[in-house]
């Protein structure tokens, strides 16, 4: 509705990116690749956005370099970079190191892009030479940012074309991962700095007590022992854990505001779920079951007894037993009732969430013990992986309704609060020397990877049946619904929060097998289903539009039961969509017959960027209409035509 403010958006961050220090506080590149999406939705121009991302780099840059060359080394006395004299201290050693091409690099390294222009002009860099440099760098930034973001805007469209939950879903993704960095960065620059000055405090106020208090906190947090890291990072999950864990179990006792919440986010996830993404959570919340977590467990075990790590094997054990003891009595001291789900078949009680309580633990403690010892950088790329499967159980099941949102936060506590205990433990009574990282988490892997794979196979329909959104299934009577009651089924393809898509211009009375025989015999087909092999031609732009692939698009999340197509000509044709509604129950018996509503669309071949092949829906809803009924006339069927608010709806039995 506002390209002109988003081009202006797209030069000043562009601009303000490369100005002095602005670029280290101003979000540009995010703005930029922003642009890039507003392309790929084609709700801008293209050349317009490239311009004004090229223009503002040039122009952040010359103006960097202008300050610099006039006001040489009197500009570290100015503000704000007198308040920051470490950047131009790095910006210096980087231009030296670099020379000429450090302007055309610096553009690509966080702070150094709005300090080497400075030092450029300030070094008497010749003009010609740092213009020839801005300019290339200038080109191949915005191409590295607009191109991504173009590619991600287009996909955000086939996305929205197939279903807007997926949409959502990607968004509440990337939030909540970018809420979980912002948290992270805000512990590490703000909490952390407190953390060792409450260290600090307590290490002087205990040095002069000599109680059995001081005696047992000061070997904990004493800076000078060489696990006083690992001691302090184990008590600050300890406290933090158990303090998020009473906290929720508070509210969730005295039915507090955390209560109504969890009703918002599970009403929320429910609304936004669709039957691809449920595969998905399913298949990663088996990671957390116990026919994956019991053979990790007991492969870890064995292999710390086959070397012999009595110790560390009996911490390993007690982990486990004891997390798992207290889920259960927990559970059933507690009698917290699941969302309405036909998971409280399997277990009635949902708080704390088993799952996300055994996962923490499980893969929170084996990276403990692989990590214990190691340089930092080794600790940091083995906790990574085990706080990212800690963190997807938790959300599946949250997402899957098998528990509450607030369930799994308590969840996280606990793990996190039994984790630091048993760490600080661990540090100061086993002497054992560190464990090879590498061949037990190879172990580990493999085991997880083999029984996840197996169970799914073996019981993941089960685990979706399970798992599956509860629905209101509906029975009509034939004369019933001819005689109005198909007025009360819905009207329009709907997603988030009732969104309307395209509307349902078919309803259709028949089995599966009848609905198929009829449009086989007027040259429908089904269309492949989808591979990797089918999904790879999407790719080749000079793929014929009968090969591309069939979007299934989703009804309330579920995709179409029912896909039928038929070519119109080399660059056009035909699809239909049909969603299993209600059951036509025969008066005379008990016998119910699917009935069936969707829509019929014309879809025309054409490339995106010219490297994408894409499958566009047309606008006109009419002749596709007409098509379809002129395939199925006379075909065994009766049909009549109804209109709906403007719109007609074929009524076929």
């Amino acid at each position: 509705m506002h390209g002109g403010l988003a081009l202006a958006a797209v030069f000043i961050s562009a601009l303000a990116e490369s100005l002095a220090l602005v670029g280290t506080v101003l979000p540009g590149s995010t703005v930029v690749f922003a642009g890039g999406m507003l392309i790929g939705l084609k709700a801008i121009d293209p050349w317009a956005v490239s311009v004004a991302a090229v223009t503002g780099a040039i122009l952040g840059d010359g103006i960097s370099y202008r300050l610099g060359r006039r006001y040489k080394h009197a500009i570290c006395a100015m503000w704000p970079i007198r308040n920051h004299p470490e950047l131009m201290v790095r910006g210096q050693a980087y231009f030296v190191a670099h020379g000429g091409k450090s302007v055309f690099l610096g553009r690509f390294f966080g702070p150094l892009r709005a300090i080497v222009p400075i030092i450029a002009g300030m070094s008497g860099m010749p003009a010609g030479q740092f213009l020839a440099m801005n300019v290339l760098s200038a080109f191949v930034w915005a191409a590295a940012h607009l191109i991504p973001g173009a590619l991600f805007g287009a996909s955000l469209q086939l996305a929205g074309a197939v279903s807007a939950r997926l949409v959502a879903l990607v968004g509440l993704i990337v939030v909540g991962l970018w809420l979980i960095a912002q948290v992270i960065h805000l512990v590490v620059r703000v909490g952390w700095p407190y953390v060792r000055l409450l260290q600090q405090r307590i290490v002087t106020h205990a040095q002069g007590r000599s109680g059995w208090l001081a005696r047992l906190v000061l070997p904990l947090v004493d800076p000078a022992r060489r696990e006083s890291v690992s001691l302090l990072v184990a008590a600050t999950l300890l406290i933090g854990g158990a303090w998020l864990f009473l906290g929720v179990v508070e509210d969730v006792v005295t039915r507090d505001t955390l209560v109504n919440v969890d009703q918002t986010i599970y009403e929320t996830l429910q609304a936004t779920r669709t039957g691809w993404f449920d595969d998905v959570m399913i298949v990663i919340t088996e990671l957390g079951s116990a026919y994956v977590v019991i053979p990790v467990v007991a492969i870890g075990a064995l292999w710390l007894a086959i070397v012999r790590r009595w110790q560390t094997l009996a911490y390993w054990i007690a982990a486990v037993v004891f997390a798992e003891l207290l889920v259960i009595a927990l559970k059933y001291g507690l009698e917290r009732a699941r969302p309405q789900t036909r998971y409280e078949l399997v277990d009635p009680y949902s708080f704390p969430s088993g799952h996300a309580a055994t996962s923490i633990v499980v893969y929170g403690f084996l990276a403990f013990l692989l990590a214990h010892g190691k340089p930092g950088w080794q600790k940091i790329v083995l906790a990574l992986p085990a706080a990212g499967i800690a963190v997807l159980v938790a959300f599946s099941r949250v997402y899957l309704g098998a528990h509450w949102f607030s369930d799994v936060v308590a969840s996280i506590g606990l793990g996190l609060a039994w984790i630091g205990l048993l760490c600080i433990a661990y540090i100061n009574h086993v002497k054992e020397r560190p464990l090879r990282a590498l061949p037990m988490l190879v172990v580990v892997f493999a085991t997880m990877t083999f029984f996840g794979a197996a169970y799914g196979h073996r019981y993941h329909e089960r685990d979706v049946a399970r798992y599956a959104k509860p629905v209101m299934e509906r029975t009509l009577t034939l004369d019933g619904w001819k005689d109005g009651e198909w007025q009360t089924l819905p009207a329009a393809r709907s997603e988030v929060r009732g969104q309307r898509e395209e509307p349902f211009a078919i309803q259709w009375v028949a089995t599966a097998d009848n609905i198929a025989r009829v449009l086989e015999a007027s040259q429908w087909h089904v269309p492949p289903a989808w591979k990797s092999s089918a999904a790879l031609l999407w790719f080749a732009p000079a793929t014929p539009l009968a090969e591309l692939p069939v979007l299934p698009k989703f009804h309330q999340g579920q995709p179409p039961a029912l896909t039928f197509v038929r070519a119109v000509d080399p660059h056009h044709r035909l699809v239909v969509r049909l969603w299993h509604a209600a059951e036509i129950r025969d008066s005379a018996s008990s016998d119910s017959t699917p009935l069936w509503i969707g829509f019929v669309t014309a879809e025309r071949a054409g490339t995106e960027f010219g490297l994408v092949a894409t499958a566009r829906t047309t606008p006109d809803a009419a002749m596709p209409l007409r098509a379809f009924e002129e395939a199925i006339r006379g075909a065994h069927t009766t049909s009549r035509q109804q209109m709906r608010n403007g719109t007609p709806v074929l009524m076929v039995w």
